[in-house]
């Protein structure tokens, strides 16, 4: 039936006879009205979607061309422990607080391959059409000094963001930083502490340096050998461009250590770019061991570190502040210290008191001196106890350079850049708590260096010398 159909509706068409033929004519008639309503509806969506695209081509130029231009005003590159919060929150109170901005956001520009944003901090000034814009780009501490020695291009800063010192390798291989790291370059704008980090199930509680040393060179490989589980140890790190890489491999491996084959006893896959990617692991696994900044401990359960003959401490803010903690560090801002520029007064504002108070609402520590109850270590020397029953502890220390000579022997050895700025804040807090110099007891602290003049004494000069500069308020 359906061919005998197929060749009746054929005849009727090519024959063109009445009556069947008709019905056959009416078909086509429909085929061909059904043809042209589709070519219709066709043409009518055709038309719809042009339109609904140049409406949205339309909307979206016109966002783009009435959208305020941006102006970048200083550009941060570094450490992404100062770049993914800190840094961001300074900018904006800066543009609030200095420029006068009356509306400020952070806008993500990019990420790159290894999850480091770039991001705009923008700020609305009266006045100005453009939005001002702080540009920061964290992908790691050894960027801060390339981009200093940058004559321009994109590669080019106005300030590096850090989490360890400028060092001579950095000056060897940019010559153009070789001045990099004086008083007037180099600013400290928080302390951290890196925490030494393990499962709230591990029993382990505390690990001296050369223990957490041996663990990483890959000498200590089980839990029980440090006083915990029979079970290996699973080490995580962080990424060799990282600050906190850098600062860990200083502290615990030791400033001669060279990364070689010994490093690679952290498996590629667990040397992690993001320390809450190393939190997050570590609370996978009861034998993991991670380090962080300390800011960034969450859930883990953070180790009480000993170095030498010293105390087991925990990265608290007091341990922090007054860097007593073993594996302590200083987040750093470099510049090339231009007097009067923009530059210059963003470094004026994030190390003065507004800039602290910032700091303050982060989990960094700040630079504002702080009182703390003195709580002596279990251990410590019975004089120490005496004195501690009757003062009270300042979160501040004064350390001296570490480049010490021979012709300081004399006790008059230099003291390093914060050093020299605490003692400015020290003076500020007296004045405003109406005290003076006399308030207050000065502890001179020194290791015992062998043939140099006895620790005791040269510790009591650096504290006589410290005492000095406060008596002058």
């Amino acid at each position: 039936m359906l061919i005998k159909l197929f060749g009746r509706i054929r005849g009727m068409t090519a024959t063109g006879s009445s009556g069947g033929g008709d019905s056959g004519r009416q078909l086509l008639n429909h085929a061909e009205a059904g043809v042209k309503v589709r070519k219709n509806v066709l043409w009518l969506t055709l038309a719809a979607s042009m339109f609904m695209l140049a409406g949205a081509a339309t909307f979206f130029l016109r966002g783009r061309l009435l959208a305020p231009p941006e102006h970048i005003i200083l550009s941060l590159y570094g450490s992404d422990s100062l770049g993914d919060e800190l840094m961001p929150k300074l900018a904006e109170a800066f543009l609030r607080d200095e420029l006068g901005a009356k509306k400020t956001g952070i806008t993500v520009k990019g990420k790159d391959s290894k999850g480091h944003f770039h991001l705009h901090v923008w700020g609305k000034v009266p006045g100005r059409r453009a939005l001002q814009v702080v540009d920061i780009y964290a992908t790691g501490s050894g960027a801060a000094f390339k981009c200093l020695a940058a004559e321009g291009g994109p590669d080019y800063c106005d300030i590096g963001m850090s989490s360890r010192p400028i060092n001579d390798l950095d000056r060897r291989q940019y010559p153009a930083l070789l001045n990099l790291g004086d008083p007037t370059t180099e600013h400290v704008v928080a302390l951290d502490g890196i925490a030494i980090i393990v499962n709230p199930l591990n029993p382990v509680s505390q690990l001296s340096i050369p223990q957490l040393r041996a663990i990483y060179e890959g000498q200590i490989r089980n839990w029980s050998e440090v006083g915990g589980e029979r079970s290996p140890i699973e080490l995580y790190g962080r990424d060799r461009n990282s600050g906190t890489f850098e600062m860990f491999t200083e502290r615990v491996m030791g400033k001669d250590y060279v990364a070689g084959d010994r490093a690679a006893i952290v498996p590629p896959e667990r040397q992690i770019g993001d320390s809450g990617l190393i939190v997050d692991a570590v609370m996978r696994s009861p034998n993991a061991i991670g380090y962080v900044s300390s800011s960034l401990i969450k859930g883990a359960k953070a180790l009480m570190i000993s170095d030498g003959d010293s105390p087991p401490l925990r990265p608290t803010e007091l341990a922090v502040s007054t860097e007593d903690y073993p594996i302590c560090r200083r987040l750093l801002l470099y510049d090339w210290g231009d007097p009067g520029s923009l530059v210059n007064a963003f470094i004026r504002y994030v190390t003065s008191k507004p800039g602290q108070a910032v700091v303050a609402q982060t989990p960094f520590v700040g630079l504002t001196p702080r009182v703390f109850p003195v709580v002596p270590p279990m251990h410590a020397p019975p004089a120490y106890k005496k004195i501690a029953k009757g003062y009270s502890r300042i979160g501040l220390s004064f350390h001296y350079s570490s480049a010490q000579t021979v012709a300081e022997e004399d006790g008059n050895g230099q003291l390093d850049n914060l050093a020299r700025v605490n003692v400015l804040r020290l003076r500020t807090f007296l004045a405003q708590h109406s005290g003076t110099g006399n308030d207050i007891l000065v502890i001179g602290f020194a290791d015992l260096v062998e043939g140099r003049i006895p620790s005791e004494h040269f510790a009591h000069q650096r504290a006589e010398s410290v005492a000095s500069e406060l008596r002058a308020i």
